[in-house]
């Protein structure tokens, strides 16, 4: 398997904008390499711009609107954004209703759109090796992470072991007594970070009235090369995950239950995990480049800079 990396978020296993239960005004934030927070704005039911801000700055402009989709594809919508290749930041557009999904990157300097793959409907995706990375996809069963290789989604050819529990993180849209919720991935280079709640193994699909918040969830370390899993800690909460450039902390914004919202910073050497915001609901966090900063929206209203240790920046 190539080398790839992954940086997915996905709200509540679903990325739609439509989908989403209350308004919403910024969520999907990518700190990119030129120094800018991209981030998705929503202007209407109708669908979300992208907008831009740094850090240490109030001032925020407009990078596209949804009129910049009219050459994709039809009934376009801005659905989510992710890390991209060198200066590039990644686009996922929903089409035809949610029929598929077109990956693109975006390129500030000539402000160019470029296709990347075209995909069943899906949550979230990085690409930086060509047309290869992985893709969060809702499947029958439930919904899991699957590779994409040159523009083609495939299954992991392997199970992994969680807990005891085995089960492909791809997961399944048949037999689905033998698939185990999987969500979150974050990735640099050949190791792979996941949430998975290995108790829900037998219990898919969920049953009516039964919630992400009944399962109890791992933070996952996956090695796709060699194949070795490690268990870092349980994260009490549905979490966005991203990982430090470095490889060394994986931060968990979590936005789901209410009572267990926040950021935990996760020291991936030992599994130790520190809470650096109390009683706040945060989801979609991204690492600067260089690992200093962290920024994550509150409540899926307002973009939160904080150092990568914690401390507010305003």
């Amino acid at each position: 398997m190539p080398v790839v990396v992954l940086a997915v978020i996905m709200l509540g296993g679903c990325g739609r904008i439509a989908a989403l239960a209350e308004p919403v005004s910024v969520f999907h934030p990518v700190w990119a390499a030129d120094g800018w927070v991209y981030y998705l704005r929503e202007v209407s039911s109708e669908g979300a711009e992208v907008w831009r801000q740094r850090h240490d700055e109030g001032n925020e402009e407009l990078v596209l609107g949804r009129d910049a989709l009219a050459p994709v594809c039809a009934k376009a919508h801005f659905s989510f954004l992710f890390g991209g290749a060198g200066s590039d930041v990644g686009l996922g557009v929903e089409c035809d209703g949610g029929g598929r999904t077109e990956l693109l990157s975006y390129t500030a300097n000539d402000e160019k759109l470029e296709p990347r793959a075209s995909l069943p409907f899906l949550g979230g995706a990085v690409l930086v090796n060509g047309d290869s990375g992985y893709v969060e996809v809702p499947r029958r069963c439930g919904f899991g992470i699957q590779p994409v290789i040159d523009g083609t989604v495939r299954d992991f050819p392997s199970s992994v072991t969680v807990e005891g529990k085995t089960f492909n993180v791809s997961g399944g849209d048949s037999n689905c007594r033998s698939v185990a919720l999987v969500r979150s991935p974050a990735a640099v280079e050949d190791r792979l970070f996941f949430m998975a709640a290995p108790d829900s193994l037998g219990r898919l699909p969920r049953g009516v009235g039964e919630d992400l918040e009944d399962f109890t969830w791992r933070l996952t370390e996956w090695n796709v090369k060699s194949g070795s899993v490690r268990i870092l800690t349980e994260i009490p909460g549905i979490a966005d995950l991203a990982v430090s450039p470095d490889r060394r902390s994986v931060i968990a914004a979590v936005g789901s239950p209410e009572d267990k919202a926040g950021v935990w910073s996760v020291d991936v050497g030992t599994g130790e995990k520190t809470r650096i915001v109390d009683d706040e609901e945060a989801y979609h966090p991204s690492f600067s480049p260089d690992g200093k900063w962290l920024v994550y929206v509150e409540k899926l209203r307002h973009l939160k800079f904080r150092t990568a240790s914690g401390h507010a920046l305003r």
